[in-house]
């Protein structure tokens, strides 16, 4: 092999070599921001839960800041299921999204009973729950004094004061599950509220620390 033969695939040798190395820390990088964006959202969206502060954005950033990345987009809201974050680091951009289902953070509902609800309610609900697939199902519907009563204790147990727990359950014979106008609902709560739209099904939250629980439109508390 000639001098020149050898410079030139010396060359190309040493050019291939950055050229790998350039891949590998552009690789790294990229999944350095895809994991600062996966653990931002899942932050964000446990903060949205009914047991975060509802600084949603806030521990997005923080997250993210955490990972050595910089938040540059949060779709979030408390009280969300679902969050979307974008974040940026080294030049690079990843995003995230992660979905919660409120069901299973209910502060100990078991009560299943829709023999009680309001015939306009228990219609609305078959409604919604036939159009989502299966989707959305419910969850909690009539309760008892008894039932309420039970979970007010367990609420008061957990939080240690009357004004904590009343945050979280209502106070047994002020509920709306009592009387048959509330439902809880699990799985897809998004999908549930565009529902709710497009069939005008007289539904509405009235709670916005519990996504899942929906009331009967136009009905009020009073006895």
């Amino acid at each position: 092999m000639s001098l020149i033969a050898l410079v030139v695939a010396l060359a190309l040798t040493l050019g291939l070599s950055a050229y790998n190395v350039e891949l590998s820390e552009r690789s790294i990088s990229r999944t350095r921001a895809q994991l600062a964006a996966d653990s931002a959202a899942l932050a964000a969206v446990a903060e949205s839960a009914p047991y975060g502060s509802g600084d949603v954005e806030g521990v997005a950033r923080s997250f993210a800041t955490a990972n050595g990345a910089n938040l540059a987009e949060c779709l979030c809201s408390p009280g969300s299921t679902a969050v979307q974050v974008e974040v940026s680091m080294d030049g690079m951009t990843a995003r995230a999204r992660a979905v919660v289902d409120p069901s299973l953070l209910m502060q100990g509902v078991t009560a299943f009973d829709a023999r009680g609800l309001d015939p306009r309610l228990e219609l609305a609900v078959d409604e919604l729950v036939a159009a989502a697939r299966g989707q959305v199902r419910l969850v909690s519907g009539w309760r008892s004094y008894e039932q309420q009563a039970a979970l007010w204790r367990a609420a008061l147990e957990k939080y240690g004061s009357p004004e904590l727990a009343d945050d979280w359950v209502a106070r047994p014979g002020t509920s709306m599950h009592e009387r048959g106008l509330a439902v809880d609902l699990g799985g897809d709560i998004g999908l549930a509220l565009q529902l709710i739209k497009q069939l005008g099904l007289p539904l509405r939250r009235t709670l916005s620390n519990e996504p899942w629980h929906f009331e009967l439109n136009g009905v009020g508390i009073g006895p």
